[in-house]
């Protein structure tokens, strides 16, 4: 069995949104530890123990920039607008910040664009004849010529979009790992090839419709 795409194997970014998150939690401390230390919205009769204040002001404030889900980060803040997370990210966001028209950045988007084209193709292939043999779609090094591709695509985002775009390379690797388990004919114990079952069909259409899927939206981002 090939072993699945884990998303540790793939480059990631830092998220602009989750340091300005944590700026602005750490920032309201700085703001109640100096009005806790002056005094200032305290009396000594009020009966509130400051430092037990303080001291669930920051683990609540570590808590929430630390733990919070992604789609809190898109949350929107006075004067920053809404920050989208990599979930919310499609083509029409994409801020390109590196060279799209780099000799680069062409050679791998027709690479995207063969493979998506080689996959439809099989698609219909499936549609004519169940039986279709899909060898020539497990040759070597196709995952890392994908791979190599869409990593050039994703450094010409700025972060937020880079985001966006490691999601469906993630998608598209992780499609191309399940065709790669399940295109093959089944054979049994003593050698002899099976016909493909129609489980088996069934879950080799959905990799390639969710593989094509994924491309013509990385491709939206350029």
């Amino acid at each position: 069995m090939v072993p699945v795409c884990f998303d540790s194997a793939l480059p990631r970014r830092s998220a602009p949104a989750a340091r300005r998150r944590i700026a602005t939690a750490l920032a309201g401390v700085a703001l109640l530890a100096w009005s806790a230390s002056s005094g200032l919205g305290f009396s000594s009769t009020s009966g509130v123990d400051r430092r037990t204040l303080l001291s669930g002001a920051v683990l609540g404030a570590a808590a929430s920039a630390v733990v919070a889900p992604e789609s809190s980060l898109a949350a929107e803040f006075p004067g920053l607008g809404k920050t989208r997370g990599a979930f919310e990210i499609d083509g029409k966001d994409a801020v390109v910040v590196g060279d799209a028209g780099s000799d680069a950045a062409k050679k791998a988007k027709a690479k995207v664009i063969e493979l998506q084209e080689e996959s439809e193709d099989a698609l219909k292939r499936l549609e004519a004849n169940p039986q279709e043999d899909l060898s020539y779609m497990l040759r070597n090094f196709v995952i890392a010529d994908l791979r190599d591709a869409t990593n050039v695509i994703n450094n010409l985002m700025d972060d937020s979009s880079a985001g966006g775009t490691q999601r469906l390379q993630r998608l598209m690797i992780n499609a191309k790992y399940r065709l790669a388990d399940d295109a093959p004919f089944p054979v049994t114990k003593k050698g002899a090839v099976q016909a493909r079952g129609p489980n088996r069909l069934e879950r080799v259409k959905a990799a390639l419709t969710e593989y094509v899927k994924a491309s013509k939206s990385l491709l939206a981002f350029l």
